[in-house]
């Protein structure tokens, strides 16, 4: 174990236990909204492609659009600049990419 693991490992545990993560079904798959900023969610489906992303959705459709969890790269979609800049500046946390990273290997692995 890393000296990095070993300190953020019981950080990373105690988060998870107490983040608000909602689980919905969608066409037999299962969501799991990671956050809300503005008006987009953040969600991280299981049984998904690789490679390990995260999906950025408003309710009105006009931000639809795969980042990936490792650096944040826009895989597909439409996002204006502005909130683009709200999701770098999100995933810029590290505690956010080790619980996007830990909920992908979880849902991947388990496809639950």
């Amino acid at each position: 174990m890393t000296l990095e693991e070993k300190i953020l490992t019981p950080i990373l545990d105690y988060f998870m236990s107490i983040v608000d993560i909602d689980k919905h079904v969608d066409n037999s798959r299962i969501k799991e909204r990671i956050e809300t900023i503005g008006r987009m969610q953040i969600m991280i489906y299981s049984n998904d492609h690789e490679p390990p992303h995260f999906h950025v959705k408003s309710k009105d459709n006009e931000v639809d659009a795969k980042f990936t969890i490792q650096d944040c790269t826009l895989l597909s979609g439409n996002i204006g600049i502005k909130d683009l800049k709200r999701i770098q500046a999100f995933h810029r946390d590290i505690k956010t990419q080790k619980v996007m990273e830990m909920i992908w290997n979880k849902r991947y692995r388990t496809g639950t």
